[in-house]
């Protein structure tokens, strides 16, 4: 229709109905592009927030999960102690120093309750980890990756979560190896990893034996380790949320 008249407008020299069928033709192909333009990126922006809505679940889940390890952690460091007769401060160090200059805490653990005397030694063996939720950091990725992400702080944020949910990791299979190799020391003592030991026989076992002494206060140095990574990971996953939360205009914002 528009080139029908065109046509007839350029034999009939009639500019001004030549311009104005111009006009009309560049302002259609115009905002055709803007169209798709804002579809595009509304179709983006949608995106980014379905991808942001899982990682804040997968978050959500993990600060669970650190809640979990830290009483797991702490239910070590009494289990060590009531085990060995020691206390905080007084016949056992209440820090943890490292050649390399750092400085770890080695707070009291939970009470001992007396109906958990005789299982003292399988909640010292006992070592909760977490491999993190990665499912919205995993599709992310598949689906384009950080750049996807249009806040340049939140995506920073994201990348140093995971990064240091791998050391976590790391720091995880290290107590866990510890702990598999430390119980071996107890077989040729009858003592399994797991198994309930009267809490009077199990302190004379292990006076007896300086190396399962010595493995239960590695068990004891690498809880409190474990304590201040999983805090750190918690720390990392509350900000990150709350951001989330905020950028998305959402209300729900995780508390530590």
């Amino acid at each position: 229709m528009i080139l029908r008249r065109m046509v007839a407008h350029l034999r009939e020299q009639h500019w001004t109905g030549v311009f104005i069928e111009l006009v009309i033709v560049v302002l259609g192909v115009f905002l055709g592009m803007q169209v798709s333009n804002w579809n595009a990126e509304r179709a983006e922006r949608a995106s980014e927030a379905r991808h942001l809505q899982e990682i804040a679940e997968d978050l959500r889940a993990d600060i669970v999960v650190f809640d979990m390890i830290r009483r797991s952690a702490l239910m070590r460091i009494s289990s060590v102690d009531f085990i060995l007769g020691e206390t905080r401060g007084q016949t056992r160090p209440s820090t943890l120093n490292l050649p390399t200059g750092e400085t770890f805490d080695i707070p009291a653990g939970l009470p001992v309750q007396p109906a958990d005397r005789d299982s003292q030694l399988a909640h010292a063996n006992l070592v909760r980890v977490t491999v993190g939720n990665r499912t919205g950091f995993e599709a992310l990725i598949g689906a384009g990756g950080m750049q996807t992400i249009r806040d340049r702080k939140i995506s920073r944020q994201i990348q140093k979560y995971y990064a240091q949910m791998d050391d976590l990791i790391s720091t995880q299979n290290m107590i866990r190896q510890i702990r598999n190799d430390g119980t071996q020391l107890g077989y040729p003592l009858g003592l399994s990893a797991f198994g309930e030991v009267d809490a009077d026989k199990l302190a004379g076992i292990v006076r007896g034996s300086p190396a399962y002494s010595s493995y239960l206060r590695t068990v004891r140095e690498w809880a409190a380790i474990h304590l201040v990574s999983v805090d750190i990971q918690k720390k990392l996953a509350v900000k990150l949320l709350a951001d989330i939360d905020t950028y998305l205009g959402t209300k729900e914002v995780a508390t530590p």
